[in-house]
């Protein structure tokens, strides 16, 4: 029997897998949700169910069922209640084929749903979105085997401290049509940003390792070689982001740099956005506390932005492909050489350009990341199915020893 036939090949054999993880639905400004509404919309052999708060409605496709576990969107949920919140949700689920647990390493989550699981009787896999802070008794911090790790960088640690089945499955996304230029146009107008200029955009984080002081020291060192602009497309998500936002803005009225930088932050068009810029840039040291590899960069590839990175893991999966030019983290000096260069050679940007999207093409597309999944869902139901019969197996064993057993007791009688 092929994974195929094991999973049901027609909409009526469809097994069901439910998806734990955060609400999945709007706002779409968190890679982890972006990265379960991906895999479950483009599911093809599975009926997903994913989570979501109470009355959210229409943000995703039919096929894919909603389950309101996170309860009213009031803002005040704690950690400890949304770690409950699944578990009561796998507990009272009922039509579930298998569970699958997107959610960082953690010891409360990961005991819950396996403890759940195996009161059910019911297979689960564990997809970490974030690469662990350390892997020290890893084992205790996962729902279950496989453990699916984002970056090969993570596979390659949670295997050398025992997981012994850790499978890479990328983060994906979709692969678009070039946006037409007069709506590039357009939306160059609408967020005020300069004609004629090159764009280099950073979409990350104010307080993330030091990368957007990295990008404001860089913007004087560029600005002297070439008339670039600058655009600042953060996500705020609370006052510490406000403050360094701030300390950032004042930094750059001292460099006598106001007028060469946008300070956008969190835009409804960022895929378009990161389109009409010429290079993306992204020089954190590492991916900690977001996605192990963050889909912002994977947009911006996808749509064809010549990009920078940190030449440190995970983001060496990207530059070892070609994908992007790797550069020292936390370096303006050699983050502005490197943009420089690229905005002054046309013909090598658009080289790269056309090679990061090729890869994203190759090895991050959704749809790939989709069959991938399905794939390890029939391995897992199917391993499932053969330790049943295993067990079932010794079960009838066992009998029919006891069953000869009594009878030599009892001198061969029937």
């Amino acid at each position: 029997m092929n994974g195929a036939e094991s999973a049901g090949a027609t909409a009526g054999q469809q097994r069901r897998v439910l998806v734990l993880s955060g609400p999945v639905e709007p706002p779409w400004n968190r890679s982890d949700k972006n990265l379960v509404r991906g895999v479950a919309t483009h599911l093809q052999r599975y009926r997903p169910r994913v989570l979501t708060h109470e009355g959210s409605v229409g943000a995703l496709p039919a096929h894919v069922a909603t389950e309101p576990a996170w309860g009213p969107n009031d803002g005040n949920s704690t950690a400890l209640s949304r770690r409950v919140g699944l578990l009561r949700q796998l507990v009272k689920q009922t039509d579930a084929d298998l569970v699958h647990l997107c959610w960082p390493a953690d010891l409360f989550v990961a005991s819950a749903v396996r403890a759940a699981c195996a009161a059910r009787g019911l297979p689960a896999l564990h997809t970490l979105v974030r690469a662990p802070r350390t892997t020290l008794a890893i084992h205790r911090t996962v729902a279950a085997q496989p453990v699916v790790c984002l970056s090969q960088e993570t596979q390659r640690r949670v295997q050398r401290d025992g997981i012994a089945d850790a499978v890479w499955i990328p983060p994906g996304v979709t692969v678009p049509e070039p946006t037409p230029p007069e709506r590039l146009r357009t939306l160059r107008a609408r967020h005020g940003l300069p004609h004629g200029a090159p764009l280099v955009i950073y979409a990350g984080d104010y307080t993330h390792a030091y990368a957007a002081r990295t990008v404001a020291a860089t913007l004087p060192r560029v600005v002297r070689e070439v008339p670039a602009h600058f655009v600042m497309a953060c996500r705020i998500r609370g006052q510490r982001d406000r403050d360094e936002e701030a300390r950032i803005r004042a930094a750059v009225v001292a460099d006598g740099m106001a007028d060469h930088i946008s300070f956008l932050n969190e835009v409804d068009d960022l895929g378009a956005l990161l389109e009409v810029a010429d290079v993306q840039i992204f020089p954190a040291d590492s991916a900690n506390q977001r996605l192990d590899m963050p889909m912002v960069l994977l947009e911006g590839l996808a749509r064809g932005t010549a990009t920078v990175v940190a030449n440190k893991a995970p983001f060496e999966e990207l530059v070892e492909p070609g994908a992007a030019i790797g550069v020292p983290s936390v370096n303006p000096v050699s983050l502005a050489v490197a943009i420089v260069e690229l905005l002054r050679d046309d013909e090598r940007r658009l080289a790269l350009a056309a090679r990061g999207r090729a890869v994203v093409a190759e090895r991050f597309d959704i749809r790939r990341v989709a069959e991938a999944y399905e794939s390890l869902y029939d391995r897992v139901l199917d391993d499932t199915a053969a330790q049943r019969r295993k067990r079932q197996g010794s079960g009838l064993l066992s009998s029919s020893f006891r069953i000869m057993a009594t009878t030599a007791r009892e001198g061969g009688r029937p």
